[in-house]
């Protein structure tokens, strides 16, 4: 129980070392304070920018430094939001990409893959944050497909960038098009270590996908070390190796196929064309 004012009590969260905390944490440190009374505490330290929604219920404190701006940034509190929603998540595509640095440009939007149930995407101070659905994300997030790094004020778990290299090329639509993920493939591939690819990474990416991504690794990037890689585990963990569409939207009637990667090339690529 807290004897002082809604003020007090997150300005103590804060010496604390918090960034976030719950409505349900606020009405129970004040059991005895009005719905009315502990609304107008709340609305009054959001005003002053003390603190700020960033989720039905999930607040953020505002350090000094982004008082101005009126919100954190999302990778400051990502985390403590998904534990709040009760969902496992990993960053993932351009912003997973970028924390890798291979990004021509900061993200627009905040790219979080999660399982279903999608959350809504929300905006916040001109920052959306999109959700991405994995449906093999319901039993959570194993450990070999991501990494803890830390941020200014927490941690956050952001796609590994042997995943991400998948994911981007899974979830083209969402990672700006073909010829975006190219050029990002051909930054991101410095962080990336296809040598030695979990076994787990067949339950979560299909073979199609990494088809995709080894056509373009050895093709269009030149790598060819990391295609070799990348066949190699498409060999050794069985998986079902089918012709399939360079991009799967477009018509593929008269095209080419790659024979080492099965891929129909229904479009001539090159990193820097025009989607």
């Amino acid at each position: 129980m807290s004897s002082g004012t809604v003020r007090s009590w997150i300005i103590d969260l804060a010496r604390h070392g918090r960034i976030s905390f719950t409505r349900r944490e606020l009405c129970a440190a004040f059991p005895e304070m009005g719905r009315d009374t502990l609304n107008a505490g709340l609305y009054r330290a959001c005003r002053s920018r003390l603190a700020a929604i960033a989720w039905q219920g999930f607040y953020v404190i505002l350090p000094p430094e982004y008082q101005a701006v009126g919100m954190l940034p999302p990778a400051e509190y990502i985390g403590r939001l998904m534990q709040y929603l009760g969902k496992p998540y990993c960053v993932a595509l351009l912003n997973a990409a970028a924390h890798y640095g291979a990004a021509h440009q900061r993200p627009m939007n905040f790219t979080v893959m999660t399982s279903h149930p999608l959350p809504r995407s929300t905006v916040k101070r001109l920052t959306r944050i999109d959700f991405i659905s994995k449906l093999e994300m319901g039993n959570g997030v194993p450990a070999e497909l991501v990494r803890t790094v830390k941020t200014q004020y927490g941690s956050m778990v952001v796609s590994s960038p042997e995943f991400t290299a998948c994911s981007l090329v899974q979830y083209v639509k969402a990672s700006g098009g073909l010829s975006h993920v190219v050029s990002v493939l051909g930054e991101l591939l410095d962080a990336c270590d296809f040598s030695h690819l979990p076994p787990v990474l067949a339950d979560f990416v299909p073979a199609s996908c990494l088809q995709r991504l080894g056509y373009i690794v050895e093709r269009l990037l030149d790598d060819p070390t990391a295609a070799h890689h990348i066949l190699r585990f498409l060999h050794s963990s069985a998986m079902p190796f089918r012709k399939t569409r360079l991009v799967p939207q477009l018509p593929a009637d008269h095209c080419p196929v790659d024979s080492t990667w099965k891929i129909i090339i229904n479009r001539n690529m090159s990193p820097d064309s025009d989607d």
